[in-house]
């Protein structure tokens, strides 16, 4: 469930900084936190700690987000989420923004995995084909690995192309069987 919660804060993040607000900042401000957050054991421990009063953990925030220099919008979520017991689903929250941005933008996540690392001409010529297909910006995260045997596995949302050749292999399989 702490997804669903997420993303209906994200939604409220998003629709509190209105259609002209600066959402790649808010995106910024949001990964930079996150990243605070995480790096530090004690601080999560802090902030999840029935034992912290609720002033001081909010005198901590605010000495993180005045070093961060976040936005007044982001300094104000930051508040709620902390206000809400909401600062353990701080990296959900901004993956759910991030995807909210994306939408905005036209931007479409992809995950690319290929036997060998790609050169840079295959990789745009691999993003302009999936562009197409798409038609929406692609934003590839490419990884390698070591156990296919060749081709690349390409996957948008929940939308998998397999073009590796077990995958084709696998296919001319069924074929055959059929």
């Amino acid at each position: 469930m702490p997804t669903a919660i997420a993303q209906r804060y994200a939604r409220a993040l998003a629709e509190a900084a209105g259609p002209a607000a600066d959402f790649e900042r808010i995106a910024q401000d949001l990964e930079s936190l996150t990243a605070t957050y995480q790096a530090s054991a004690e601080l999560r421990d802090v902030f999840e700690s029935p034992a912290v009063s609720v002033q001081q953990k909010a005198r901590i925030l605010e000495a993180i987000l005045e070093r961060l220099e976040v936005i007044d919008l982001t300094r104000r979520f930051s508040r709620v989420l902390l206000a809400h017991y909401r600062m353990g689903l701080l990296e959900e929250i901004r993956a759910a923004f991030q995807r909210i941005l994306n939408d905005r933008l036209g931007i479409v996540q992809m995950k690319v995995v290929s036997a060998t690392p790609l050169s840079e001409n295959e990789q745009a010529a691999l993003e302009a084909r999936f562009s197409e297909v798409t038609r929406k910006k692609v934003n590839a995260e490419y990884q390698v690995d070591s156990n296919l045997l060749g081709g690349i596995m390409a996957q948008i949302k929940s939308t998998i192309y397999d073009g590796t050749v077990r995958g084709y292999l696998n296919r001319l399989r069924d074929q055959l069987r059929a």
